[in-house]
C-alpha cells in the first residue's frame, strides 16, 4: 500500500494525544475524516494499529512500530524546505541519477551528506530496474546509475558501491521461521516469490540455483518489494530480499527475515556512468563521494 503524509501525521498525533478527536483538531481535520483515514490505514496494512478505549486510544505493538518509522519519515520531509532554500539559481549542474529498488534506499544518507557539502549541485534521483538503468546511462539520458548483479564494463565505467546482505523472508508461522540462518538450497524446496525478469535480485537467484543445478519454483513474480512483502505476509511463498528492503518492516508485518549462509548471498551494488560523461567534474565528484562513503 501507499502511505500519505497527512494520514501518517494524523496517526502519530493520535498516539501522542491519546485521542483521535484531539489529533483531528490538532491537524485541522474533522474527527470523522480522521477516524476514517486511520481505519483505512489499518485495513490497508491488515493489522490493528490502535486499541480504542473509552478514555481514548493506545497503540498496539504494530502501531508502535509504524509510529517509529512514521516519525522518521515526517522528520526527514520537514527538513526538505530548509535544504531547498539553500540552493542557488538554476545555472548549476542538474544531474539525473537512477537507482534500483535497493539502491534508492541505501543511497539516501550518502546523497544527503553530499548535498549538504555541495548545495549548488542539483540531483534528480529516480527509481528503475537495473537493465533499464544501464540502457539510459548508455544512451546519455541519465548521468549516474546504481545497479546490482550486472557489470556492463564493456559499455561504461563501473565502480563498486555497497555490498548488501540478502535475507530469506517468510511468515512467522513458516516451518523454517525458527532457524537462526539458512542456505539458499533449503529455500529451493519451497515456493518462491521474486521480482520480474530484468531485476538484479532475480538474476542472483537464477544464477545461484543454476550453480546447484536446481530450478527455483517461482510461483509469484511481482514488480516491487512492497508487493513481495505483502505476498509473504499473506503466506503465498517465501522470498529473498535485500536487508534494507525488509528489516524495517519485519515487526510491523509479522514476518521473519533469516540471514542466508551462502558466500554469494550479498547484493553488490555498482555505480555506472559513461566513460567520458558530459558534466565530468560534477559527476566525478559525486562518484568519489558515494564510493568513499
Amino acid at each position: 500500500m501507499r502511505f500519505d503524509l497527512t494520514t501518517l501525521k494524523l496517526f502519530v498525533s493520535a498516539i501522542e494525544h491519546g485521542s483521535i478527536a484531539k489529533a483531528a483538531e490538532h491537524e485541522h481535520i474533522v474527527a470523522s475524516a480522521a477516524s476514517k483515514r486511520i481505519g483505512d490505514l489499518e485495513a490497508g496494512l491488515g493489522v490493528a494499529l490502535l486499541v480504542r478505549q473509552h478514555a481514548g486510544v493506545v497503540p498496539t505493538a504494530a502501531g508502535e512500530a509504524l509510529a517509529r518509522h512514521a516519525r522518521e519519515v515526517i522528520k526527514t520531509l520537514d527538513r526538505i524546505p530548509d535544504a531547498l532554500s539553500t540552493l542557488p539559481a538554476d545555472d548549476q549542474p542538474d544531474l539525473r541519477m537512477l537507482g534500483n529498488q535497493t539502491a534508492v534506499v541505501v543511497v539516501a544518507a550518502d546523497l544527503a551528506s553530499y548535498i549538504a557539502q555541495r548545495p549548488a549541485v542539483k540531483i534528480r534521483l529516480e527509481e528503475g530496474r537495473s537493465l533499464q538503468i544501464i540502457e539510459e546511462v548508455a544512451q546519455g539520458s541519465a548521468d549516474v546509475g546504481i545497479i546490482g548483479h550486472f557489470q556492463p564494463i564493456d559499455r561504461m565505467r563501473v565502480v563498486p558501491y555497497r555490498s548488501i546482505p540478502l535475507m530469506l523472508v517468510m511468515p512467522v508461522s513458516h516451518p523454517l521461521a525458527s532457524r537462526g540462518a539458512i542456505s539458499f538450497a533449503e529455500a529451493l524446496e519451497f515456493d518462491l516469490i521474486t521480482l520480474v525478469q530484468g531485476t538484479a535480485l532475480r538474476g542472483w537467484a537464477l544464477a545461484a540455483a543454476a550453480r546447484m543445478a536446481r530450478k527455483p519454483k517461482f510461483t509469484m513474480q511481482v514488480q516491487s518489494y512492497e508487493a513481495m512483502r505483502a505476498m509473504v505476509r499473506a503466506g503465498l511463498g517465501i522470498a529473498v530480499m535485500p536487508a534494507p528492503n525488509i528489516l524495517p518492516y519485519e515487526d510491523l508485518l509479522q514476518v521473519r527475515a533469516l540471514p542466508l549462509t551462502d558466500d554469494w548471498a550479498r547484493m553488490q551494488l555498482y555505480l555506472v556512468c559513461a566513460p567520458r560523461p558530459a558534466a565530468a567534474p560534477a559527476i566525478e565528484e559525486l562518484l568519489a563521494h558515494l564510493a568513499a562513503g
